[in-house]
Order: structure tokens, then sequence, then C-alpha cells
């Protein structure tokens, strides 16, 4: 007599192989999309241009800072968000309001309560982050909005607050 594996293994291996595959692949994040690096100007206002669609959340990875000050604080300048809304009937450019914006712990964000506007005002403040201590390379800025919309670009603005912080010089921009 000849050994008869179970009726249905095949079935089961294939079965299992799809959840296990399904699992995997749930785990990771198939909507991330890395948009690059991005140099921001040290004296001048700086226009990041994106054009990217469907976006609920930003994250900014400071990359470098311009040095000025050995032993300084970092700051990121005013950062304003200009875009469309995907349930608009025109696709005029405006500036989009953040709904949530979360940051490493060596990051602190100015004026978080009129930045996140819970109203909607045609106006809103920039986000501004500050460093609490004197490494802010590979910090992260996240940045949430209340719904899916389409980034054109970001406007970095040089302002004079914060004279003494170094300047942002490089980010890595992942949506999601």
């Amino acid at each position: 007599m000849s050994y008869k594996p179970p009726r249905y293994i095949f079935f089961y291996l294939l079965f299992s192989l799809f959840f296990i595959t399904l699992y995997f692949f749930s785990s990771n994040n198939l909507n991330e999309r890395n948009l690059g690096e991005y140099n921001i100007s040290k004296s001048s206002d700086t226009k990041l241009d994106l054009g990217i669609k469907n976006v609920s959340i930003l994250k900014l990875r400071i990359k470098e800072v311009y040095i000025t000050n050995s032993q300084s604080l970092c700051k990121s300048g005013d950062v304003f968000i200009y875009g469309t809304l995907r349930n608009r009937i025109n696709n005029d450019i405006v500036r989009i309001r953040v709904e949530d914006i979360k940051v490493t712990n060596s990051l602190n964000v100015i004026s978080k309560s009129s930045t996140i506007e819970p109203t909607r005002n045609y106006e809103h403040t920039p986000v501004v982050i500050i460093s609490e201590n004197f490494d802010c390379v590979d910090q992260i800025i996240t940045i949430e909005f209340e719904e899916k919309v389409n980034v054109s670009y970001l406007l970095i603005k040089s302002s004079d607050k914060y004279k003494s912080y170094n300047k942002i010089k490089r980010f890595n921009i992942k949506a999601y």
C-alpha cells in the first residue's frame, strides 16, 4: 500500500501562502511616495514644487542645516502649503489648512493652536518649527490634512524671527 497525502494539501498550502502574503503587504505602507530631497535657500523665499494628488500626510525629514553658529538651535522658517481641494469644482490654488502637526522629540511647533485652525478661515498662520537641542538632523515633521488634498507647492519664507538659529538647508519629503 502506497502513501497518499491528505486530499486538499495543495489547497491548504496555497490558502496559507495567500494569507501570509496578504499580512506581509498589509503591514507595509503601500501608499508611501518618496518625493526626494529639496534644498532651501538661506536668504530668500523658497518654493518647492511638489505637484502631488490625493495626499493626507506629508513627512518632512531634516537632512542638513546651514551652520552659522556652532552651538545654535535650528528653525524651519514659515512653511505655507498651497494646492487644491479634491471636492472643489474650480481648481483655484489656495492655502491649505492643516489638521495636525506632529514632530519628533527634539522639535517644537511654534503657535500650534493657531496653525491648526478648526474653522474654515481663509487665513491661517504658517507652520514654524524650532528645535529644543543642538542636533535637529534626521528629525521628522509630520503634517496631516483634514481630507485628501492636491498639494501644488510648499512656500518656505525666511523670517526675521529667531535670527540666531541655524536655518534648515535640505528636506527629504514623503507623501502618504
